[in-house]
């Protein structure tokens, strides 16, 4: 008899001892009517809390939370404040942390996390509404935040995919529009966009099919739009495969436009510009080329190829419908630097070789400047000053 309450006794605490081992938290507050929360736990020492419940609202009504987390130490906090709001969590892993804080009404979010200390923040509050987030981590040590707030409307979707990425989204504002793509590792991505229906595009890296993997590494790329209907999109892909890129974009004013491609390595983008309806376009293969445009007033147009290595353009146009085409097609160590002041100029300038220079300034309205090198070593100085002047330069090296 004493042998057989030993052994009970052992089977107990070795049972109590798997129970504590497994066990998993769950926090459900729910205050109103028709509030709906699902929490799923399975594996061990997850942690989930839900509470839809107002606190300077009035009511949190129908409400809908779920709740899924697979494997140990997952932890998940849901905030619902309002009406209307519907919450997803789905954790697969270890270690991954989801925080959402919906303050308003009928905002709508969705965090799917799968692989190891992952960390997403979302905050659609400050008494607003009908805003979207959509966070999808696949991988480990990701990190999104998404903060959307001051108007109604907004909608964010962030997808990182592989190690260390990071992504800090800021809508202020009504009918924000903006969607992150990481594919690869140590990707950084910074938007913020202030005013109404502003949109933002950030590819970041790209999926191998092939050899089903990730190609894009340490790329960053920051976002600035403040005004109305402004538009960026940044492309840093290739199969180079786009390593260490930086792109730079601020807007301020409304209806802008503005296009970044970096497929290589080391290549720098920054774009600025300031007013209405401007138009920006750089595109940078190959490695470690440098591309600046401002643009500084209405309508202004400005495209950059820069196709092979270490090539340097500068575009600068202030005042109005000014025109820049700036190509790089060949060769190495180019240099352009465009200034164009005043109205309706235009200047193109193509550069096939290697180290060649070609300064462009033009001060006044309506004049028109071309400027072409092939082979290496050229240097052209364009300087007019005044209205309706024309100029032409085309270089060449001997035939041998």
């Amino acid at each position: 008899m004493i042998m057989k309450n030993l052994i009970l006794s052992v089977v107990l605490i070795f049972a109590t001892g798997i129970l504590f081992a497994q066990s998993n938290t769950s926090n459900v507050l729910q205050e109103g009517n028709t509030n709906e929360s699902t929490v799923d736990q399975v594996g061990e020492n997850n942690n989930s809390d839900v509470d839809q419940m107002t606190y300077s609202l009035g009511t949190s009504d129908n409400n809908i939370s779920s709740v899924s987390q697979t494997g140990s130490w997952n932890n998940s906090f849901v905030w619902n404040d309002g009406d209307w709001h519907n919450s997803n969590v789905s954790q697969n892993g270890i270690r991954n942390y989801s925080y959402v804080n919906m303050w308003g009404n009928n905002s709508t979010n969705d965090v799917n996390q799968v692989g190891n200390e992952n960390s997403s923040y979302v905050w659609q509050w400050n008494r607003t509404n009908d805003h979207i987030s959509d966070v999808d981590q696949i991988g480990d040590f990701n990190y999104s935040n998404v903060r959307q707030q001051g108007g109604n409307g907004n909608e964010s979707i962030v997808w990182q995919k592989g190690l260390t990425n990071n992504s800090d989204v800021d809508q202020l504002g009504n009918t924000n529009y903006s969607k992150v793509q990481q594919f690869g590792n140590n990707n950084e991505s910074d938007v913020l966009q202030t005013g109404d229906n502003n949109n933002s595009y950030v590819n970041q890296g790209l999926v191998d099919y092939t050899y089903n993997d990730y190609k894009g590494n340490r790329n960053y790329s920051n976002v600035n739009q403040l005004g109305d209907d402004n538009t960026s999109v940044v492309n840093q892909y290739g199969y180079y495969p786009a390593e260490d890129n930086s792109s730079y974009v601020d807007q301020i004013g409304d209806e802008n436009y503005s296009r970044v491609y970096q497929g290589g390595n080391n290549n720098i983008s920054d774009v600025d510009q300031i007013g209405d309806l401007n138009r920006s376009f750089v595109e940078q293969n190959s490695y470690s080329n440098n591309s600046d445009v401002d643009q500084i007033g209405d309508e202004n147009y400005s495209r950059v190829y820069q196709g092979y290595n270490s090539n340097l353009s500068k575009v600068l146009q202030t005042g109005l419908s000014n025109y820049s085409t700036v190509c790089q097609h060949s060769g190495e160590g180019n240099n352009s630097i465009v200034d164009q002041m005043g109205d309706d100029n235009s200047s193109r300038v193509h550069q096939h070789g290697t180290a060649n220079i070609s300064l462009v300034n033009q001060t006044g309205d309506l004049n028109r400047s071309y400027s072409y090198q092939s082979g290496d070593t050229h240097n052209s100085i364009v300087n007019q000053i005044g209205n309706g002047n024309s100029s032409n330069v085309n270089q060449r090296n001997l035939m041998r």
